[in-house]
């Protein structure tokens, strides 16, 4: 009776859920035929008076102007991936991005109902987030959108699922999305058309049907069926139990007059299993025998009046696991700490369980009084500032179903045996006056866990000998001032325990020793060239005490000689030529004493080789130049040059003095050069009179300001004229030329004949590279002292050019001595011009 009541209520709440919905069009058939293939998720009907639930809240709302009706604002949303819902309102098209898919499902307005175009709206496709569900997952707690989905297969186009073609109607395929999927849904082969009765004709046939009157309910002669809507909810169980039943509920419902057919097919099961289906002719059948799965059903129902199915599933789950307690393991179990050791580790990460351990906890079951551990539930434990005792540790682990197993671990700290310490400071020992310092050492004591403190102190008896003491609290006794006699000295060292002990050391202060060293600076040697270096050897030197000094010198030889380490018993000597060396050592104690010995190292050649000559290589110069400066040390052989002798080329410029003596040494020296090339050529010769030349040229280019040089003699003697007022002079020179200029100083000479000063300058342009011309500074400075001769505050004799620059008119030349102008034949001096002109020389 309880059955039927509840059979009753669902099927009176399917016919009132019917009633809210409104018929769906021609329109809603022809465009959702077209549109599963493009739009694989859309849910195919049109809910009329509905809205999204979030209201403009929970969505993006965008009005497209250019959709037209219903169909093309599905159609656009279908190709934007961001478009969830398609809404029609007041003849406008919308397009809707939901926030959560939850937010965009349908809800009635019945307040909208009424108008004369009520609000429609289209669920498209869910969010990404729910993009492994369908429509009808997500409507799945609202039984009357359920419901809505049975009006959706009676006035639109059945959404039949198949696996292959055999499982669709006649003029029907299996149309998957993709090679991965395997279910499709049937549509209509090639050539065939779905008319408005959800059957697919042939095109031609589709269209001369389709012109028919709708009310048309004859066919061949026979009624037109009805479409019955069917609903049947997927249902779900867990094995051990593995049984169900599945109900399928009718709108409208049978009638007295009008009893229905009902068949249940199995569509697809888990491979390798089958079941037992009973009462599948009937509205409920049973289902026994099920494995772990899925299991797909279609139901038909049928009257000679009326058609109508639907589907369901039936997912076995596998059954609940059968938890097992855990096991609690803690490694090591047992162990033994030995101080100064305190710290320990537990380890229960090897403990078990058939799922996992989802919490640990340690607790002290035991312990020695005092002790108050931090216990961190961790899977590792660390344990440190143990305290001698014995200890025991419970372990409890939980496993994800909340069951609990223990285990204990046992740690057990002993305290190890402080042995005391031992003292050692030391051998005795004998120093001679007059070294008076001394250090004791004392780090030889030792104790098993370290020593605390040192002491040292002077033994009893010796209380009255003076003796200064420093570092008494370290190993180290440093010990001053100390006289002649015997001292005793005592080392206390003492442990963490306090636990001591005490040693003795002897000091014996000797007066000084008269027995002097005796130094060794071994056998005598002989080497042969091209070796030019040998080791001395004064390590066989003795004392008595020791040798605080060595000092190695050359007595005599054929050359200077060098010392690697002239202070040390071991050294290497280098630089040596053929001949005698006779070298001494001297060595010194800690008394003063001294003692030497002598050793000969004779170096011979077996074979001479010439010398080889280096003049030091071509080279090129710019005047002016005091001296040239020509390096030929680089000249060698393998025993020492004994003879050097430059000489001059005959294609050398001859003018230049060698510096008196220079042309027989390395280096030659050159005055009084003048632009030109040089040519010299260096002899060097050895001993045994073997020889070489080399040559070299040197170039020396003319003054690149030979032309702005400009020479300025003054009225006074050379001998007389101070570096002030040449200061001076440079400052009024600067100020008479009235430019930004800088005057360069390149000679301040004595003149030959009369021995006043002459000034060679040349003026640079501040910010310039380039000089004034030297012809330009004489004009100025000539009409400037023209004017007024003692602006200078120095009488000037003349200012010219350092060299003449008189083109003599184009018709003689200057001579550089007078600077007069020696004019060409039939052209003879301007007296006029001369002396009543500009002054100059002139042809």
């Amino acid at each position: 009776m309880r059955h039927m009541l509840s059979n009753s209520l669902k099927v009176l709440f399917l016919q009132l859920a019917v009633n809210c919905f409104a018929s769906y069009d021609d329109w809603g058939r022809e465009s959702f035929h077209q549109q599963p293939p493009i739009c694989p998720s859309l849910y195919q009907h049109v809910f009329i008076s509905y809205t999204p639930k979030g209201n403009l809240t929970y969505g993006i709302f965008t009005k497209k102007p250019y959709a037209i009706g219903m169909k093309n604002c599905v159609g656009t949303c279908c190709t934007e991936p961001n478009c969830h819902v398609a809404l029609m309102h007041n003849n406008s098209c919308y397009h809707v991005q939901c926030k959560t898919s939850k937010m965009c499902t349908p809800l009635y307005r019945p307040e909208l109902a009424n108008l004369a175009n009520p609000p429609s709206m289209v669920l498209v496709k869910p969010v990404e987030e729910d993009e492994d569900l369908s429509w009808n997952d997500i409507l799945d707690d609202d039984l009357s959108l359920l419901v809505q989905a049975g009006i959706r297969d009676n006035l639109i186009f059945r959404s039949v699922k198949c696996m292959e073609s055999s499982d669709c109607q006649d003029s029907e395929v299996c149309v998957k999305q993709n090679d991965k999927m395997d279910t499709g849904l049937c549509d209509c082969a090639i050539g065939f058309k779905r008319n408005a009765e959800d059957i697919c004709m042939p095109i031609d046939m589709s269209a001369s049907i389709q012109s028919m009157p709708k009310e048309s309910t004859i066919l061949d002669g026979k009624p037109q069926l009805k479409q019955l809507i069917v609903s049947a909810v997927s249902k779900e169980v867990r094995l051990p139990d593995n049984e169900v039943t599945l109900s399928a509920f009718t709108v409208p419902a049978e009638k007295d007059n009008e009893r229905y057919s009902y068949a249940w097919s199995l569509l697809s099961q888990p491979k390798g299993h089958t079941g037992t289906m009973t009462d599948q002719n009937l509205s409920t059948v049973k289902l026994s025998n099920l494995s772990e799965g899925l299991y797909k059903f279609r139901v038909t129902v049928s009257s000679p009046t009326a058609y109508g199915e639907a589907y369901a599933n039936v997912s076995v789950l596998p059954p609940k696991r059968i938890n097992q307690a855990p096991i609690a393991i803690v490694s090591p179990a047992s162990q033994v700490v030995k101080l100064p050791n305190t710290g320990a580790v537990l380890d229960a990460s090897a403990s078990k369980d058939d799922d996992k351990i989802i919490s640990y906890h340690w607790e002290l079951q035991q312990g020695p009084m005092g002790y108050q551990p931090n216990l961190i539930d961790t899977p590792t434990l660390q344990l440190d500032n143990l305290i001698p005792g014995n200890y025991t540790f419970k372990l409890t682990v939980e496993d994800s179903d909340h069951v609990s197993n223990s285990t204990f671990a046992n740690i057990t700290v002993l305290k190890v045996t402080d042995y005391p310490p031992s003292a050692n400071a030391g051998q005795d020992i004998i120093i001679y006056l007059p070294q008076n310092t001394l250090i004791l050492n004392g780090n030889l004591s030792t104790d098993d866990r370290g020593i605390a403190n040192w002491e040292w102190t002077k033994s009893p008896s010796d209380q009255n000998k003076a003796v200064d003491m420093q570092n008494t609290r370290t190993p180290y006794l440093q010990l001053s001032n100390l006289e002649e006699g015997m001292y005793t000295f005592v080392l206390k060292v003492t442990d963490d325990s306090e636990q001591s002990s005490t040693a003795e050391v002897h000091v014996f202060v000797k007066p000084p020793t008269n027995r002097p060293p005796k130094a060794d600076a071994g056998p005598d040697i002989t080497i042969a060239l091209p070796e030019t270096r040998v080791l001395l050897n004064g390590s066989l030197s003795k004392d008595d005490i020791k040798i605080v000094s060595y000092h190695w010198e050359e007595l005599n030889g054929p050359s200077k000689v060098q010392f690697s380490a002239a202070n040390e018993s071991i050294t290497n000597v280098t630089k040596l030529t053929k001949g005698d060396y006779s070298f001494k050592l001297t060595v010194i104690d800690d008394n003063g004493n001294k003692d030497s010995d002598i050793v000969k190292v004779r170096v011979t050649q077996n074979k001479n080789a010439p010398p080889k000559a280096n003049a030091g290589g071509d080279k090129v110069i710019i005047a002016p130049v005091n001296a040239l400066v020509i390096n030929g040390s680089q000249s060698a052989d393998d025993l020492k040059i004994s003879q050097w002798l430059w000489s001059r080329d005959p294609t050398s410029l001859a003018i230049g003095s060698i510096i008196e003596g220079t042309d027989r040494t390395p280096i030659l020296m050159v005055t009084d050069i003048v632009p030109g090339r040089y040519v010299f050529k260096l002899k060097v010769t050895d001993d045994d009179g073997l020889s070489s030349e080399d040559t070299v040229s040197v170039i020396v280019k003319p003054d690149p300001e030979l032309m702005h040089l400009v020479e300025l003699t003054l009225n006074i003697g050379a001998h007389l004229l101070t570096e002030s007022q040449k200061d001076t002079l440079l400052v009024k020179l600067q100020m008479l030329l009235t430019e930004e200029v800088n005057i360069v100083i390149r000679n301040l000479k004595a003149e030959p004949r009369t021995g006043r000063a002459s000034l060679i300058f040349y003026v640079q342009q501040k910010g310039k590279k380039t000089s004034l011309p030297g012809p330009e500074v004489v004009r100025r400075l000539r009409e400037k002292l023209w004017q007024d001769s003692g602006l200078l505050q120095l009488s000037v004799t003349s200012i010219d050019t350092a060299i003449c620059q008189n083109n003599c008119s184009g018709h003689g030349v200057c001579d550089e001595e007078s600077r007069q102008c020696l004019c060409e034949a039939f052209w003879m001096e301007n007296l006029i011009q001369k002396y009543f002109g500009n002054g100059e020389s002139n042809c």
